[in-house]
């Protein structure tokens, strides 16, 4: 599926508000563990927090680099299924476009081209 020109000036618009999000959601768990640090244990907390963070980098990965045209389903999938756009700017995709992702995230994904990965 290719996105059109509007779809992809939507999706380009919404990039840094879901980035925000997540970054925000990040922040929040990163402070939930810290603030969660008993005495005695602030190694361990030291070794969850960067496990935590590393696990959101990968999140961060996926969902916002390689930006480019042709990953543009792709990063409105991984945004849908994190939580990252509300509902009503998912509403204002195509039809197509909001079948494709609900299609994705139900486990049976459209083939994609071999430029889309």
């Amino acid at each position: 599926m290719r996105f059109s020109e509007q779809e992809w000036k939507r999706l380009s618009r919404l990039k840094p508000i879901a980035l925000e999000r997540l970054c925000q959601r990040i922040l929040d768990g990163a402070e939930a563990i810290i603030s969660g640090a008993a005495e005695g244990e602030h190694h361990r907390t030291y070794l969850a927090l960067c496990r935590y963070i590393r696990k959101q980098d990968q999140l961060i990965t996926e969902g916002f680099n390689n930006w480019s045209r042709s990953r543009a389903l792709y990063h409105l999938v991984i945004w849908r299924q994190h939580g990252l756009m509300t509902d009503e700017e998912f509403a204002a995709f195509s039809p197509e476009t909001r079948a494709a992702v609900e299609l994705w995230l139900s486990g049976e994904p459209e083939p994609l081209h071999s430029d889309d990965r």
